[in-house]
């Protein structure tokens, strides 16, 4: 990994993202299994040409501060500890932010946008974890993700709605079956295996963030939209002084948010169609 500072941090923030020395260990992580197939191949076999700006890191350094803050926390929870067990020939690792076998209880910690719904991703990634509990002798009943928003703002609580009225909420997971579970990961790893052999899945729309085309009824000189669906023909006719305008869709991830996005045939495929229509 290549990074650049387009934006002229501080260097200590450089350094501290550049010598991260977070160790995964075993085959695959559990990250890394929930993540897509074709994403791991690609930053492995680009690793040393891919560019990242050091800002795209900021947020996770701000996770791994407050982890440092889970250390100094309840001496009887079990603070991130590195967990294995084998699947398919293969050693799955997965670090939990906290165990606690009084509650049986597993609490994963995460800074995100107060706008961030990632619930599919934390509901695999924390049963997995309980997975690896369970095979390494403890046993897991509850999990919870503790979100700290990290773009709170105290006037926007104050209108209500359905914005959390503090910077942190408790959001309960579903647990899923240990036998649920077994599957769902025996599944995924399988599919990772098969990409190292040469047979990548493609990533889904929803592995890619789609958002679908949208239109806009606008009135002239307005910001916002009057009313947003899925078709023109929905909004029928704009009256005099209001226009209906068209918000193309996309996948966010690959636009955005990916680093392989460079090397992607799936992704820059299907640029080169749109090039040509």
């Amino acid at each position: 990994m290549n990074y650049t500072n387009l934006h002229g941090l501080p260097q200590a923030l450089v350094d501290a993202v550049m010598n991260d020395s977070y160790v995964g260990g075993g085959d695959i992580s559990v990250t890394r299994l929930i993540d897509t197939p074709q994403r791991r191949v690609l930053e492995r076999k680009h690793k040393n040409v891919i560019v990242e700006d050091v800002i795209e890191r900021m947020f996770s350094m701000w996770g791994q501060v407050a982890h440092g803050i889970l250390e100094r926390s309840d001496k009887e929870a079990i603070v991130e500890e590195r967990l294995y067990m084998e699947v398919g020939g293969w050693k799955l690792s997965g670090q939990l932010d906290r165990l606690l076998t009084a509650n049986e209880s597993i609490e994963d910690w995460k800074t995100l946008s107060v706008f961030k719904k990632d619930s599919t991703a934390w509901e695999q990634q924390l049963n997995i974890y309980r997975l690896l509990a369970h095979k390494n002798g403890y046993k897991v009943n509850h999990l919870k993700v503790n979100a700290i928003y990290r773009d709170w703002r105290r006037f926007e609580a104050k209108r209500g709605g359905d914005y959390p009225p503090i910077p942190f909420a408790v959001i309960d997971i579903p647990v899923w079956t240990i036998e649920e579970t077994e599957e769902y990961v025996a599944t995924r790893v399988a599919m990772h295996q098969a990409a190292d052999r040469g047979e990548v899945t493609p990533c889904t729309d929803e592995e890619r963030w789609a958002t679908p085309t949208t239109y806009a009824l606008m009135k002239e000189g307005g910001k916002r939209a009057t009313k947003v669906a899925p078709t023109k023909e929905e909004l029928g006719d704009p009256a005099k002084g209001f226009f209906i305008e068209e918000r193309l869709g996309g996948y966010r991830r690959c636009e955005e948010f990916c680093s392989v996005a460079p090397f992607c045939k799936q992704f820059n495929s299907e640029r080169q169609l749109e090039k040509q229509q």
